[in-house]
C-alpha cells in the first residue's frame, strides 16, 4: 500500500511528498514554541515591502512552476481546501505502523499537540482576507493498526481499523520498518474522492479523514515526508509530542508542505533554491528550510497569507458562503450526571435531561468561572452555549451559573407533651453548621429564644406550661462560616398552636 501511494503522488501533477531529515540546531525545548500569531484584520497589501521579492520569486519560481497548490491543474486537495471543505475541521486516521504501544493518554495528548501545529499556520490567517475561521478544528477520528492490543486502554468510542497489508521496505529505508501495516477504508479517504465534489461519504462528512499521520517504526527519528495526503515521522517523534519530550517543528514543516510550501534544498536562487539574496528575516530564515528555523518566521507567516490572496478567488475553488460549521445554540438549567475531565484532550461532560458534549479543559472560555472543569457531578447549573451539532463540541460558552440549594435547617419533626405543655423541635442537620438558634414570631417581631444549640444537637425542647391557645411562629437558624441562615430560615418557619 505504501508503496502504491507514494507511485500515485509521485505520478500527479502536485508534487506535495516532499521528504527528507530536518536537523536543526539549538531547537527550543518547549512543545509549545510553535510560533503562534494572530493575525490583525488586515489585506496583502500590509505585507512588509522587504517581504515582496521574496514572497514573489517563491511564488513564480517554486510554487507556480512547481503546482505545488494544484492551481493549474484543478487538483484541489491543499490544506486550504481540506479545511474549508471539512468546514473548519481537519481529520486525522493515524497509521500505527509500529510494534510499540501507545497509551490513552498519549493519544488524547497527540490530538491536541496536532491541533496546535496546525494553527500555528492558520493563525497568520485569522481576521485575513476573508479566512473564514478562529481556530482550525483537529480531530483523530481513528486509528489504523495491524495489531488493536498496542492500543492501551482502549476506549469504547475510539475507532479502530485493523484491516492489513504487506509494507514493502522500499531502497534507503531501514529494515525496522514492520512489513505488515493497516489501513483505514477508502469510502472514507477524501485523499481517494476529492476530486468527485459530489461523493457522499458514509456516515457524513464528519466520518471522513483527510490525512494520515503515519508513525513509522524504523524511520528516521528527526526526518520525514508531508503532502496532502498526511505527514509521515517516527513512531517515536509522535510519542514525543504526545509526551511533550519532542520539539514540534518538524511537523509543522510537514503541514506547510500541505499548504504547497517547498522544500528549500538548493542554492540560493537556484530551481530548487531560496530567494536570490535570502530570506528577508534577519538570521531566521523559513520554517520550510532545513537547518535555519525551528518557528513559522514572521516572513513564513506572511507567505501563507500571501499564498491565501493568491488562491482564494480562484473560480470554483472555495465555498467560502458555506465555510462555516452548523453551530447551534442551547440553553437549559440541568444537573451535571457525568464529567470527564482530560487536561490535555477532549473532555466529556454529561447533563441528565440534556445528553453529552464534549469540551477542552482548557481554552475557549473566558474565566474560570465559565471553564467546565471546574464543575462536578451533581452540580445543577444554567447554562448557555455554543456548539458544533456534528461532533457535539461546545464552542463557546456564553453563560454558566452554579443553581445552589437554600441553606437552613429543615424541621423535620414536630412533637407536643400534654403533660408539660411543651413543644420539641427536630431538624435535619446543615453541613458546616457550627452552633443553632431558635428564633419566634411575637407582638410583630422575631425575638431570639437561644442561639447556642451545639452542632451535634439537632433538637429544641420549649419551656414547660406554655400558654394553652397560644399560637407561635417558630424558625430554626444555623450558623454557618459564621453567617447565620436567617432569610431562608425565616422564609420556611412552621406555625404551632399550643393545645
Amino acid at each position: 500500500m505504501a508503496s502504491k501511494i507514494l507511485r500515485r503522488i509521485a505520478a500527479s501533477t502536485m508534487t506535495l511528498l516532499m521528504c527528507g531529515s530536518m536537523i536543526v540546531g539549538n531547537v527550543p525545548s518547549s512543545i509549545g514554541q510553535t510560533g503562534h500569531i494572530r493575525a490583525a484584520a488586515g489585506s496583502i497589501n500590509d505585507m512588509p515591502d522587504k517581504y515582496q521579492s521574496a514572497a514573489d520569486w517563491i511564488w513564480q519560481n517554486r510554487v507556480v512552476r512547481e503546482n505545488s497548490l494544484g492551481s493549474q491543474t484543478r487538483r484541489w486537495n491543499s490544506l486550504f481546501d481540506q479545511i474549508i471543505d471539512g468546514k473548519g475541521t481537519l481529520n486525522y486516521v493515524v497509521r500505527w505502523h509500529s510494534e510499540r504501544a501507545i497509551t490513552y493518554e498519549q493519544r488524547q495528548k497527540l490530538e491536541v499537540v496536532l491541533d496546535d501545529c496546525l494553527n500555528a499556520w492558520t493563525d497568520w490567517l485569522v481576521g485575513y482576507e476573508n479566512w473564514p475561521y478562529q481556530h482550525v478544528d483537529v480531530n483523530i477520528v481513528g486509528w489504523a493498526v495491524a495489531d488493536r492490543s498496542l492500543l492501551l486502554d482502549l476506549h469504547s468510542d475510539e475507532v479502530v481499523y485493523t484491516d492489513v497489508q504487506n509494507y514493502t521496505i522500499q531502497p534507503g529505508e531501514s529494515k525496522n520498518i514492520p512489513t505488515v501495516m493497516a489501513s483505514a477504508p477508502s469510502s472514507l479517504s477524501r485523499f481517494d474522492h476529492f476530486s468527485d465534489k459530489n461523493y457522499q461519504y458514509p456516515g457524513g462528512l464528519d466520518k471522513r479523514f483527510d490525512m494520515y499521520i503515519w508513525a513509522t517504526q524504523g524511520f528516521p527519528d528527526i526526518g520525514g515526508c508531508g503532502g496532502d495526503w498526511g505527514q509521515r515521522l517516527s513512531d517515536k517523534y509522535y510519542l514525543g509530542l504526545a509526551d511533550g519530550t519532542t520539539t514540534p517543528h518538524v511537523q509543522i514543516h510537514e503541514l506547510g508542505h500541505g499548504f504547497g510550501f517547498t522544500d528549500f534544498y538548493g542554492g540560493e536562487g537556484e530551481a530548487d533554491g531560496y530567494p536570490p539574496g535570502g530570506f528577508p528575516v534577519s538570521g531566521k530564515g523559513s520554517i520550510m528550510m532545513a537547518g535555519s528555523s525551528s518557528i513559522i518566521t514572521d516572513f513564513d507567516g506572511w507567505f501563507m497569507r500571501y499564498t491565501w490572496s493568491k488562491i482564494k478567488d480562484e473560480s470554483g475553488r472555495f465555498d467560502l458562503k458555506n465555510a462555516q460549521p452548523s453551530t447551534v445554540s442551547a440553553e437549559f438549567a440541568d444537573k451535571i450526571s457525568a464529567i470527564d475531565i482530560k487536561p490535555n484532550g477532549y473532555s466529556t461532560i454529561t447533563f441528565d435531561n440534556n445528553g453529552t458534549y464534549r469540551f477542552r479543559a482548557n481554552g475557549y472560555y473566558d474565566s474560570e468561572n465559565e471553564n467546565l472543569a471546574f464543575y462536578e457531578v451533581g452540580d445543577k447549573v444554567n447554562i448557555g452555549f455554543k456548539f458544533n451539532s456534528a461532533d457535539g463540541e461546545i464552542k463557546e460558552i456564553e453563560y454558566i451559573d452554579l443553581i445552589t440549594s437554600p441553606v437552613y435547617p429543615v424541621i423535620t419533626n414536630i412533637g407536643y407533651s400534654e403533660r408539660y405543655h411543651q413543644i420539641r423541635f427536630t431538624w435535619k442537620t446543615v453541613d458546616g453548621a457550627s452552633n443553632y438558634g431558635v428564633a419566634v414570631y411575637l407582638a410583630g417581631k422575631w425575638r431570639i429564644q437561644t442561639q447556642s444549640i451545639a452542632a451535634s444537637v439537632n433538637s429544641y425542647t420549649t419551656p414547660k406550661n406554655l400558654t394553652a391557645g397560644m399560637t407561635y411562629k417558630v424558625a430554626i437558624a444555623a450558623k454557618v462560616k459564621g453567617e447565620w441562615t436567617v432569610s431562608e430560615s425565616i422564609k420556611h418557619a412552621v406555625t404551632v398552636t399550643v393545645k
